[in-house]
């Protein structure tokens, strides 16, 4: 309730009632109400901050077990990253080498993202670390899973082919081993003859009487027939699924440049062609155009004794 003032009038002797104006009650009553929402509002603060209210209450339990599901799922995709970790170790250095294809790249499997404000729309939500790096756990495990899928779509179409790739890969000494004198330089640093000094020797040299029948190590395609510098008359085969064989010092061709031939046909003779001091073969294989030691690859032909002697002489003649 508003007070009442009076003031004393000295004319009447009397104490007249002083009325407010319209501007001064206006005045009053807004200040009055400022006055109440102030109160009000710190009164609610108060008894929000100290007592939570029944929504409050069901908010934040809720809040809690969200919290605990995502952790409790950032656990699990933790373990399954490690299965997937193995699954992918087995594929590149098992199956994938069980069938001499290459291991996929780790910039493959675990590819970027994404931008930096990817997971932007997430940063609003409550524990939103917690949130982001389980979604990017998720995220990679998914592209890691689809690399994962592709390349065993690739071992299956390898598995299909089987026959073909045993028909195709180099298995065979390129001189048969009644005529195969043995092996008179090895696979890696040997001595040049003609050149007097050390250099990498990326094949194996087979010593055999000249005109020496040397035959095709795996089915495939001549790709080139014609004189290579130092190796002199040259015979390449590509015998697809990554694999080609070099031919080298032959004195004789036996085949042409595009002509389909099968393990065990003759492609040309010994001779001692380029810079051969004497007649023999030289023989490579190249996986993916990397060399390999040929011994490696005369398995089919030979006894056991027989290729583990060629494969020593190989790697220290």
């Amino acid at each position: 309730m508003s007070k009442i003032i009076y003031e004393y009038n000295d004319d009447t002797l009397n104490y007249d009632r002083v009325y407010s104006s319209v501007g001064q009650q206006v005045w009053m009553a807004i200040k009055q109400l400022a006055l109440g929402i102030i109160i009000g509002g710190i009164l609610f603060y108060v008894a929000d901050y100290a007592f939570d209210s029944p929504i409050k209450k069901q908010l934040k339990k809720e809040n809690k077990l969200l919290l605990t599901q995502y952790q409790l799922l950032s656990r699990q995709v933790d373990k399954k990253e490690e299965i997937v970790a193995e699954l992918e170790d087995r594929d590149d250095n098992l199956y994938r080498s069980a069938f001499n294809a290459e291991p996929i790249p780790a910039t493959i499997r675990r590819p970027g993202i994404g931008g930096s404000d990817r997971y932007e729309h997430l940063l609003t939500l409550s524990n939103s670390d917690v949130v982001v790096s389980t979604t990017a756990k998720v995220d990679m495990m998914s592209k890691q899973l689809t690399v994962l899928s592709k390349s065993y779509d690739e071992l299956a179409d390898m598995v299909k082919t089987r026959d073909l790739r045993v028909k195709c890969v180099p298995s065979i000494s390129p001189v048969s081993s009644k005529y195969n004198k043995g092996i008179i330089s090895g696979f890696g640093m040997r001595f040049h003859p003609v050149l007097k000094y050390k250099r990498p020797h990326k094949g194996v040299d087979l010593n055999a009487n000249a005109g020496t029948p040397i035959q095709a190590t795996g089915d495939g395609k001549v790709e080139f027939v014609g004189w290579q510098g130092g190796f002199g008359n040259v015979v390449v085969i590509n015998h697809g699924f990554g694999y080609k064989t070099r031919y080298g010092h032959c004195r004789e061709m036996k085949v042409q440049a595009g002509e389909i031939v099968k393990r065990g046909a003759v492609i040309a003779t010994v001779g001692s062609t380029g810079t051969a001091t004497g007649p023999h073969c030289h023989y490579e294989v190249l996986v993916r155009n990397e060399q390999e030691n040929p011994a490696k690859y005369f398995f089919m032909n030979l006894t056991p004794a027989e290729y583990e002697k060629m494969l020593f002489d190989s790697e220290n003649k």
